[in-house]
């Protein structure tokens, strides 16, 4: 016969909250649960304990995705902020980054798409919001304000010139970036001489405005230069 020793009687006694991960049965362990089963076995508690990945001084991970739990009951734990995650005890910079990151991407992979809602992903779906300048008699240089899942937030004419003569600074394309919250942005600009090849004008112009993108945290994800035969993508290099 198998005897449970007084220190195996003692462990397992010790209140949930008490419990230090080594203490709780391999198998009763989140990630081991998951692997041996599936997510779909795990209490929201013990999710969130996987995404933790460990605890604090007297409470487990478990224990403390309980705590977290009861604190932001339902829904409310997807919308709290970063700093309020941070704020509580046991969690920390890096474990709210992780939580934060799990409920955006479930977000985007699991949201239903809006019929309204323009995706940027390709030349192809930049020239769809600008065909119409290439055509134009004069050149029109158009700014694509995109958010973090490739929604178009804006799209502004930013001004109607060559871009030399322009005088573009990066001032007037980033402000309104800076004003929508915006993740990147795409440029675009028609040549009416039917050659989208870029000019010196447009490889410096590009090079000052991926820099200024670059210091303020915004990227330019692209620039295009389109007419009647085609487009040039800076992204692209051709």
């Amino acid at each position: 016969m198998r005897h449970t020793s007084k220190d195996q009687f003692v462990m397992d006694k010790r209140p949930r909250s008490k419990l230090r991960m080594k203490d709780i049965p391999l198998m009763s362990r989140p990630r081991e649960k998951m692997l041996g089963s599936s997510p779909k076995s795990l209490t929201d508690s013990e999710l969130l304990a996987a995404l933790l990945g460990t605890g604090m001084r007297g409470k487990s991970a478990v224990s403390l995705g309980e705590s977290i739990l009861k604190r932001y009951s339902g829904k409310k734990l997807a919308q709290v902020s970063f700093s309020d995650l941070v704020a509580i005890p046991g969690v920390g910079k890096s474990k709210a980054t992780r939580i934060m990151a799990a409920f955006e991407l479930g977000e985007r992979f699991f949201a239903s798409p809006s019929l309204t809602k323009v995706i940027i992903r390709s030349g192809e779906d930049v020239l769809s919001q600008v065909r119409d300048i290439a055509e134009k008699k004069q050149e029109h240089l158009v700014v694509l304000y995109l958010n973090a899942r490739h929604e178009l937030l804006q799209k502004e004419v930013v001004g109607m010139g060559t871009v030399n003569n322009l005088r573009l600074t990066p001032r007037e394309i980033f402000a309104p970036a800076l004003q929508l919250a915006c993740a990147s942005l795409i440029i675009v600009h028609n040549h009416p001489s039917g050659d989208p090849e870029p000019s010196d004008d447009d490889i410096h112009f590009t090079t000052k405005m991926h820099e200024a993108g670059e210091m303020l945290g915004i990227p330019l994800a692209d620039h295009l230069i389109i007419s009647k035969s085609g487009y040039f993508s800076f992204k692209d290099g051709k």
